[in-house]
């Protein structure tokens, strides 16, 4: 009997179809409630004109644009509740103007019978409100790829030239430019083309134009490019004068921009034409020179400047003013030149000569005093006293072209080495300093003794 009871498949489906049988009638005779949230219920805005729109005002709610509220209902009837039986609205003309809130107002617009209760989870929102600007905006043309080789836009038409644009004050303060963008990859014919108006911002940022509150008086131009054959050429600077720059002033070099254009004209003047030559005097020029030239002024006739990039060219002459250093020789350093068997040489009281050289300051700065050679032709001088000799000053090979060398006459002051023991000290000799030597400036000096 008992194996009998579970192999039969028949009393099994029975049994499993009585008790949810049973399970229904427990319900339907209990039918329990349910708490649940429904939520996306939209707000609708009621007053925008009045409060809003007619006072050149417009507004954004902060946040999200749907509310949420809380349903008790019976367990069956759960399924049967959606967010379009309640209506969520705002009054425009109740903003708390300290903090912009609007009060939330949700009511039943359903069947109110499948609802026990209900409670309002969203109890108010945060509405923005700013002015309203306008402003137009010349419309840009922006091309994307490059045109067929030596080909150029040399000219465009934008239909219509400008849009009127009209948004909230903080959108209005981001726009830069409006913009229409055109395909130019591999033309040389004239472009004819259409397209949208797109908003810029000063980052250079698409403006998102899918918010409602940004209005435009167009959203489309038409567009006309013209294209021109070209030829690029070099651009060569000639500089005169440069040697006769104010005094204490030295031409270094020029900065050329850009250093080519395009041109565009008849086609065997272009073939003709392979540079455009700049000449500028620099003559008493003093610190650094800057010239614009207008191309098409330089240009022949019947040749142009072929795009906006090549209409002007700047060019920066350098001309940097010369600073002076002294450098300190040693009298052990200086090389005496035809000395004496028994006469010593002092360069001055100091017994140093001054060499002062004159350049850049950036060249000065890599000198050392060790770099330096100078000489003293002291031949002649076989006596006692002091003369007065111009010193020769020798500079490394690669620095003679950088700097002007100044070095002051050098009184040498000679002395007779004499054994103490036969000379009285301080003795001088009888010869005459003037008739010791032929150089020019030499002087009579005051002489130990006379």
């Amino acid at each position: 009997m008992k194996k009998r009871l579970t192999n039969n498949l028949l009393l099994k489906i029975i049994s499993v179809f009585a008790a949810v049988l049973l399970w229904i009638i427990v319900i339907n005779i209990d039918n329990p409630t349910d708490t649940f949230t429904i939520s996306d219920i939209p707000i609708q805005v009621l007053n925008e004109q009045s409060a809003i729109t007619d006072n050149g005002l417009t507004y954004e709610i902060v946040g999200s644009q749907t509310v949420s509220v809380e349903v008790t209902a019976r367990r069956t009837d759960r399924r049967r509740i959606t967010a379009e039986d309640f209506e969520a609205t705002i009054d425009l003309n109740e903003i708390y103007g300290a903090t912009g809130s609007v009060a939330v107002n949700i009511s039943v617009v359903g069947d109110r019978s499948l609802i026990r209760s209900w409670t309002q989870i969203t109890r108010s929102v945060e509405v923005r409100v700013e002015s309203l600007e306008t402003k137009e905006f010349e419309i840009q043309v922006i091309q994307e790829g490059e045109p067929e080789e030596s080909y150029t836009v040399s000219g465009q038409t934008v239909d219509p030239g400008t849009v009127r644009v009209t948004a909230p004050e903080s959108i209005m303060s981001n726009i830069d430019h409006a913009g229409i963008i055109v395909d130019v990859s591999g033309a040389s014919d004239n472009i004819e083309t259409s397209g949208e108006i797109v908003l810029y911002g000063r980052n250079g940022q698409e403006i998102d134009l899918s918010n409602e509150r940004i209005v435009m008086s167009a959203s489309e131009a038409q567009v006309s490019l013209s294209m021109v054959k070209t030829n690029q050429i070099s651009v060569d600077v000639v500089v005169t004068g440069q040697d006769q720059v104010a005094d204490g002033y030295q031409y270094i070099t020029y900065q050329c921009e850009p250093q080519t254009i395009s041109v565009t004209g008849a086609k065997a003047l272009i073939a003709e034409f392979d540079k455009l030559t700049i000449t500028e005097d620099l003559t008493g020029a003093s610190g650094n020179v800057t010239r614009t030239y207008e191309v098409d002024e330089l240009l022949p006739e019947g040749l142009e400047a072929a795009d906006e990039a090549s209409r002007t060219i700047q060019v920066t002459y350098q001309i940097e003013q010369l600073a002076q250093r002294s450098f300190r020789i040693a009298g052990s350093q200086v090389e005496l030149v035809g000395a004496a068997e028994g006469m010593s040489y002092q360069m001055g009281d100091e017994d140093a000569v001054v060499v002062t050289l004159e350049g850049l300051s950036e060249d000065l700065e890599r000198v050392e005093s060790s770099e330096i050679s100078v000489s003293v032709d002291v031949s002649g001088i076989d006596g006692s006293g002091t003369y007065v000799r111009t010193p020769e000053v020798r500079l490394p090979e690669e620095y003679r072209t950088y700097f002007e060398v100044s070095v002051a006459d050098v009184r040498v002051i000679a002395s007779a080495q004499t054994d103490e023991s036969t000379e009285p000290s301080g003795e001088a000799s009888s010869e005459s300093p003037e008739s010791s030597s032929g150089t020019e400036g030499a002087s009579p000096a005051d002489q130990s003794g006379q």
